[in-house]
């Protein structure tokens, strides 16, 4: 007795009732003429070759420097060049914290990816400007500064209550 492994079952069962149904069982249920030739076809299994991975959309695929028009001016691909564009008639200081990155119009130039840059600009008799900036690739800003005269007309300003007079607390200011 021939013991079986685990592939060839089901062939050996479909074949068996192939050759029932050929053989010797019509479907009327009487005997078929001996004379007649049986056929038996066997399915053929190909193993499908795996599909192909899908093409990457255009947008998440990193293009060459070149491609993208920008100049390869010995600039570290490692590195982000963030511009700040701000009238330079205000004289506007750039802080990251208390750290003042200097006068706009200004460059800034950070590792790419190192994270977010909180900026706050100061210019004289404008109100500040808070603003986030992202090191994840070159980046212009162009900032417009308001006075308060100015800022009355923009939706949502109102213009801050006097603190109460009397002695308070002060905090130092950059």
């Amino acid at each position: 007795m021939k013991t079986k492994t685990k592939g060839q079952g089901a062939p050996s069962l479909a074949l068996l009732a192939v050759a029932l149904l050929a053989g010797g069982c019509g479907p009327r249920g009487g005997a078929r003429d001996a004379g007649a030739a049986v056929t038996i076809v066997l399915p053929v299994v190909d193993a499908a070759p795996a599909p192909a991975p899908a093409p990457l959309p255009d947008d998440l695929e990193p293009a060459p420097a070149q491609a993208q028009g920008q100049r390869n001016d010995g600039a570290d691909a490692g590195t982000v060049k963030i511009k700040l564009l701000v009238d330079s008639r205000r004289q506007a200081h750039v802080y990251w914290g208390r750290k003042d990155l200097g006068v706009a119009p200004l460059e800034i130039v950070r590792a790419r990816g190192s994270g977010p840059l909180d900026l706050t600009v100061l210019a004289p008799e404008c109100l500040p400007l808070h603003t986030r900036v992202f090191t994840d690739r070159d980046d212009t800003l162009s900032l417009r500064l308001y006075t308060e005269r100015e800022a009355s007309g923009l939706p949502g300003y109102s213009v801050v209550a006097a603190p109460p007079s009397g002695p308070t607390k002060t905090r130092r200011q950059f």
